[in-house]
């Protein structure tokens, strides 16, 4: 059982995947060439000026508030980052769920499900959701305006149906996919966030990692994944699939986001298991949506993506004198417009 306000076991059986649209070209809907050009900052950013997410917790996960800018220092190569605000931030939350239903998803199909459906099942504060369900192409999608409850519905229906070859099958797009999500929230600003569930393993996109996190950073959008592993049978590993968990890993810490693997002991079978399961992702679910907001000024203006260093002050320690506290940001800065 996964976390959140409306939790629940995933059921036993396989389940079908039926076409809601006809599969799109995620290159022909994109147009991704477009959107991987040098970089054209948010609108909500200048050169110097930036706005970052940024999340603080405990060794448990739990959020910590009531912090503010002196409780924090920032540095990269070139000086120390003047930190102009951190407050929370109240910003409507908008979240894309994607669904990786390729074929190595095809043993997998009932975990996949799982944290997808549940997150769709849960109520965060100030946050409306979108779907994309895809493989090399874009299967389903249903929009903001469709309404969350749209979402939850079309993930029930999927998660009671019986899997079959069309369901699952053929080559992963991740990255295509991710700036298909991208483009979904139109107006893309920090308070965003794409939600992975998948594998890692890419082998059909057109774009690369690379330039996934540098488009992604410049919109200030945050990437969480749910890696669901295993379930190979008598193959071995691919080299998409041995490598695909380190490539997440790096995009989701280069724009702030998080990753887990809900099912990395295998699915519960216990209740004690399942509610330790629950409260996990409901974190991972807040992280989402509640978080500060970041403004800092740079003392130069970047030539390439950057990487910086956020932490505590002295005085921003105090608040974690009796436990460890993690930061969670974009450790890499976009470069200047040109």
């Amino acid at each position: 059982m996964l976390a959140g306000t409306s939790a629940r076991r995933a059921p036993s059986m396989c389940y079908r995947l039926t076409g809601m649209i006809r599969p799109i070209s995620i290159v022909a809907l994109l147009g991704w060439a477009a959107l991987l050009q040098p970089p054209a900052l948010s609108q909500e950013a200048t050169c110097l000026r930036r706005t970052l997410p940024l999340t603080v917790a405990d060794s448990q996960g739990v959020p910590i508030e009531g912090l503010g800018a002196t409780d924090f220092e920032a540095r990269f190569r070139a000086g120390p980052v003047k930190i102009l605000s951190i407050v929370p931030d109240d910003r409507p939350h908008r979240i894309v769920i994607l669904v990786d239903a390729s074929a190595t998803m095809a043993t997998k199909w009932r975990e996949v499900l799982a944290p997808a459906s549940d997150l769709a099942e849960t109520s965060l504060p100030n946050t409306k959701m979108a779907l994309i369900v895809f493989k090399d192409k874009i299967e389903e999608q249903i929009n903001f305006s469709d309404g969350q409850s749209a979402v939850a519905e079309r993930l029930r229906q999927m998660r009671s149906t019986v899997m079959s070859r069309q369901t699952t099958g053929g080559r992963t797009a991740i990255f295509d996919s991710l700036l298909a999500g991208l483009r979904l929230l139109e107006t893309p600003t920090s308070a965003d966030s794409l939600y992975l569930v998948s594998d890692g393993a890419d082998n059909a996109s057109h774009a690369h990692l690379d330039d996934i996190a540098q488009t992604l950073s410049n919109n200030g959008v945050r990437v969480f994944v749910s890696l669901i592993l295993g379930h190979l049978g008598q193959r071995s590993a691919t080299p998409e699939e041995q490598g695909g968990p380190f490539d997440m890993n790096e995009l989701a810490k280069k724009t702030g986001g998080l990753l887990n693997t809900p099912f990395g002991q295998g699915i519960p079978t216990k209740p004690q298991q399942a509610e330790r399961l629950s409260q996990t992702m409901h974190k991972f679910y807040q992280a989402m949506a509640q978080n500060y907001r970041l403004e800092l000024e740079l003392p130069t203006a970047l030539e390439k993506p950057t990487t910086w260093e956020l932490k505590l002050s002295d005085q921003g320690a105090m608040h974690g004198r009796n436990a460890t506290l993690t930061l969670t940001y974009p450790t890499q800065l976009a470069p200047c417009k040109r």
